[in-house]
């Protein structure tokens, strides 16, 4: 039990270091995640490789305007990679929805986040903890939904693995610590579905390539993303755990 609080702990660090410590606020409206017994097992599915390299196949479109994200409220797929620089580690990802779930690290256990409010909790057989910060894996979803500035530029057209995509370069910024560079991979034939995601921070430069693939879009079984409603709530990061100190052995009367 020890270990997994604290590999979660880990991990929503590494979240809350790339993220920065400001949170936004609760939206109203949103869905949120049931409160009931948590699944046995993460669901598995079998999927390919990814494939080859894409190849750019045609000039700029004009600019749109919106959040590209906002449209994929409901689906299912295969990520690769996350917004830490070469990671190329796969897990399963649904969204029904503000909330996500998000299969662990090396296929251990899985992670709800609320995207509204940034609650997460993880689950595995060891039990469940919970935290105020994103998991790692909703990057770039968590971007979206909390009145950021987003701006779009066309930037042509592209083959991603037999989608032809039409690319865009988009930036997030208003509202989070430092702005966000972005760059996607629409596919057509998934009504826009962002299938790769090139991401660069702009404080540091740093960039990733997440891609998703056996992408399934329309409603997702809401039992996915149930939770137990008793979760062991860790500290926030930098936080130290709290202790306890050891009780002091009563003192025996004096004797007479």
């Amino acid at each position: 039990m020890i270990r997994w609080i604290a590999a979660l702990l880990f991990a929503c660090s590494l979240t809350a270091q790339m993220w920065g410590q400001e949170q936004p606020g609760q939206a109203t409206g949103g869905q949120t995640p049931a409160i009931q017994k948590a699944p046995a097992a993460l669901s598995t599915v079998q999927t390919p490789a990814v494939p080859g390299s894409a190849a750019q196949v045609a000039a700029a479109p004009p600019a749109t305007t919106g959040d590209p994200l906002e449209q994929f409220k409901n689906f299912s797929a295969v990520m690769v990679g996350t917004v830490l620089p070469r990671d190329e580690r796969e897990g399963h990802i649904y969204r029904s929805g503000n909330v996500l779930r998000m299969e662990g690290m090396e296929n251990r256990g899985y992670f709800i986040t609320d995207l509204t409010t940034f609650d997460t909790y993880g689950l595995s057989s060891m039990g469940c903890a919970s935290m105020k910060e994103p998991y790692l894996r909703s990057f770039p979803f968590m971007l979206s939904g909390h009145s950021h500035k987003v701006e779009r530029v066309g930037a042509g057209k592209d083959t991603v693995d037999g989608h032809v995509c039409q690319v865009e370069e988009v930036t997030y910024s208003g509202g989070i610590p430092q702005p966000w560079k972005l760059k996607f991979w629409e596919a057509e034939d998934l009504h826009g579905f962002p299938i790769k995601v090139q991401a660069q921070a702009a404080s540091n430069g740093t960039s990733s390539i997440i891609q998703f693939k056996d992408v399934v879009l329309g409603p997702q079984d809401p039992t996915l993303f149930i939770f137990p409603k008793d979760c062991a709530e860790l500290p926030e990061p930098g936080e130290k755990e709290p202790t306890t100190a050891p009780k002091q052995p009563a003192t025996p009367p004096a004797q007479h």
